[in-house]
């Protein structure tokens, strides 16, 4: 790292710092030397994280408490004396899409609208998803751009299709729900014109070891390998969660802080596409490092993913930030670290 936007010292609010991506900035931005502001809806339930995190850098966490975070203004008062913003909170998913998206909508826009309030307030970085932009794709190649969109999504999580798979409604509201919210952002952006500066992340599938697995379990997508591992769910996971790519919850972090940090970095979706993975190259890992140990049998008519997202610019972002000015972190590595932790029984 070179010039940065926002001097050490100074404080970020992050949203969702309990969650497997949030509390991974946290700890990015701890040992980088800024002071964390991080928001939960319920402060004694998360004082965990204090104990975690503080104690052991001059700058510490602080929590505060936003309970509902699709009320108009919840971040305007905790978002004040705060140098940017990290929003990586999201609703939990619903079953009925006129509910779910708005939600969705209106926490990504409480976000930016307390920014624009706050003058002291330069960047706000916003989680998005790799399924803001497309579906995997599987029978051709599809290219993927800052303008790319799912609009497939959209529609089917507006209204699932009725010849389509009743347990296919989850993954495409929830690709909705991103889309348009990532979508209203941006127009917000464009229409109110405020005096920071925007970005968005769009990780795919985040796999790394979790920091507190005591207090977090298998959180989000780290789920999908705990089900490999155990062969719980598996059949039904697998069924949904098709070849796509994986970024390590590591290198998710650190995209997120540079994209607060770095000044080249001013209006972009930055995508978190590292390396292809499915769940049979997830199997491989385990048999090769726990060969007497059972594990699913292997998946028929697996396919690579054929999207070709612009990850050169991803890479190019995470050397800038990362030790070493090293590049993407391997599957292989993750999900032996996630194998640790399911060996061991904390997870």
């Amino acid at each position: 790292m070179s010039e940065v936007t926002i001097q050490p010292g100074s404080t970020i609010f992050v949203t969702g710092v309990n969650g497997l991506i949030g509390s991974y900035i946290v700890d990015v931005l701890l040992k980088k030397g800024y002071n964390v502001r991080g928001a939960v809806r319920d402060v004694e339930k998360s004082k965990w994280l204090l104990d975690y995190f503080n104690g052991k850098q001059d700058v510490k966490l602080e929590l505060v408490s936003v309970p509902d975070m699709t009320v108009e203004g919840c971040y305007d008062d905790v978002v004040k004396g705060t140098s940017g913003i990290i929003h990586v909170a999201s609703p939990l998913n619903g079953p009925d899409p006129q509910s779910t998206i708005p939600i969705g909508i209106r926490s990504a826009l409480n976000a930016l609208s307390a920014a624009a309030k706050t003058p002291s307030i330069t960047r706000v970085v916003y989680t998005s998803s790799s399924i803001a932009s497309t579906f995997p794709t599987y029978d051709k190649e599809k290219v993927l751009d800052q303008s790319s969109w799912n609009e497939e999504g959209i529609v089917k999580g507006w209204n699932h299709p009725a010849d389509e798979p009743e347990s296919l409604k989850g993954l495409y509201i929830y690709a909705a729900l991103k889309a348009e919210s990532e979508k209203a952002c941006w127009k917000f952006m464009e229409e109110k014109k405020p005096g920071f500066i925007f970005n968005s992340i769009l990780p795919n599938c985040n796999f790394s070891r979790v920091l507190a697995p005591s207090k977090q379990g298998a959180p989000s997508t780290v789920a999908w390998a705990r089900s490999a591992w155990t062969g719980e769910n598996f059949e039904h996971v697998s069924k949904v969660i098709g070849p796509q790519f994986f970024i390590s919850t590591q290198d998710c972090a650190l995209l997120h802080v540079a994209a607060l940090l770095n000044p080249s970095i001013s209006g972009e979706r930055i995508f978190g596409f590292a390396e292809r993975w499915d769940f049979n190259k997830l199997l491989a890992v385990f048999r090769k490092e726990y060969p007497d140990r059972t594990f699913p049998a292997g998946l028929q008519g697996q396919v690579d993913d054929k999207c070709e997202p612009p990850s050169e610019r991803a890479e190019e972002i995470l050397k800038w930030i990362k030790e070493g000015g090293k590049g993407w972190d391997s599957l292989e590595d993750k999900v032996r670290e996630m194998g640790v932790q399911f060996a061991s029984g904390e997870l």
